[in-house]
């Protein structure tokens, strides 16, 4: 297997406080990542890193091979959006962008019209005039995509990339970040676990500065192997039917969680996702247990707050 990103031994330290602690991490190419911690735990620390602005203390880190202080060496290759971008408050977008382009290597032809074309993957034709100082915090963020955007670039570091936006130019943006793999490696930082499940083939969660966990998001949330049925608070599921069909210990009941009542069933390899959902939904209609919804394996969200306790 071919990887984007490899780390290794990675540590970062500002004064006394270790941001980043021992991490290694292993991101194949073509992979959409989640990388996913409570505040404080080296997300961003750990994108700077990668991304070449910031120094490690200690470890290895390498992007499509090459060291991150030799970067430079894949000029154009990568992209990065920080999560507090900010463009030059008396410059015009265009010049911005194009100024990013001669940057990459680019004629001044060519970045006329990767400018373009990137501020319309944005939807942002029309601000290429505006002014820096003009920009919403909304539009500003949706034009830091389009400068990462420009040219081809392989392996893409986005730290929040839709925080400020309105629902509808989030989800453009959700759909435009899944559009990018499997030509390129994107490493998303986000705090919205929901948006990270959407859209991510992989991710890791960091806690403290160390890696918690890594892999698949279907490995995260342990899609193959459990399923959560939503019942309505207070019901009165058929619990014994549950368990004597997949078992004692694989049945849990809790109420009251967010507002309903849910019901838990792990299941072994043997079984399939369908023939477990069938088998359940059978024995809870045949008791007359309503039903508001069913999900394959827990929510990131469940799996983030069980392993960052």
């Amino acid at each position: 297997m071919e990887y984007a990103v490899q780390t290794e031994g990675l540590r970062k330290v500002y004064g006394g406080v270790t941001a980043v602690d021992n991490l290694k991490l292993d991101i194949p190419q073509g992979v959409l990542f989640g990388l996913l911690g409570p505040n404080g735990a080296g997300k961003s620390t750990t994108l700077g890193i990668l991304a070449g602005w910031l120094k490690p203390s200690a470890g290895s880190a390498r992007v499509l091979g090459t060291p991150t202080h030799r970067l430079h060496e894949l000029r154009g290759q990568i992209a990065a959006l920080p999560q507090d971008a900010a463009f030059p408050p008396r410059m015009a977008v265009n010049h911005q962008l194009l100024h990013w382009g001669r940057l990459m290597g680019m004629g001044t032809r060519e970045a006329e019209t990767e400018a373009k074309r990137a501020l319309q993957r944005v939807s942002m034709s029309e601000a290429g005039s505006r002014l820096g100082s003009e920009l919403s915090h909304g539009m500003a963020k949706r034009v830091g995509v389009a400068q990462a955007l420009m040219g081809a670039p392989r392996v893409l570091f986005l730290d929040e990339p839709t925080a400020g936006l309105d629902p509808a130019s989030a989800r453009e943006m959700k759909d435009l970040i899944a559009s990018l793999a499997p030509q390129a490696t994107v490493i998303v930082s986000s705090h919205n676990l929901a948006e990270i499940q959407e859209i991510c083939t992989h991710g890791a969660i960091l806690d403290k500065g160390r890696l918690t966990t890594c892999g698949t998001i279907e490995a995260l949330t342990r899609q193959s192997r459990e399923i959560t049925v939503e019942l309505p608070v207070g019901s009165t599921p058929p619990l014994e039917k549950l368990r004597e069909a997949f078992g004692q210990d694989r049945v849990v009941h809790r109420s009251g969680v967010n507002g309903s009542d849910t019901l838990h069933i792990t299941f072994p390899d043997t079984r399939t996702t369908p023939e477990v959902i069938h088998a359940a939904l059978t024995i809870l209609l045949e008791s007359h247990t309503p039903i508001l919804g069913v999900q394959r394996g827990t929510s990131l969200e469940s799996a983030f707050i069980e392993l960052t306790r």
